[in-house]
């Protein structure tokens, strides 16, 4: 699989941030996947924070859709 872009590693790592904080709110265990996440894909918080401040409307359609991003 070729490397993913930094918009669809926002937009993957912005879907788990959203479906991690309705399904697990902040549990230790959910922070702690989001955080490993986020770091193996070079991104930070606030470059999620950002993006879904931006995006938060296509990011809440696709994960209601189960769809990814693009498709």
């Amino acid at each position: 699989m070729p490397p993913r872009t930094r918009e669809e590693r926002l937009f993957g790592a912005s879907c788990l941030k959203l479906k991690l904080q309705k399904t697990l709110g902040e549990r230790a265990g959910a922070v702690e996947i989001y955080q490993q996440t986020i770091s193996d894909l070079g991104l930070t918080d606030e470059d999620v924070d950002v993006y879904l401040d931006k995006n938060r409307s296509l990011v809440e359609a696709a994960l209601a859709k189960g769809t990814r991003h693009g498709g």
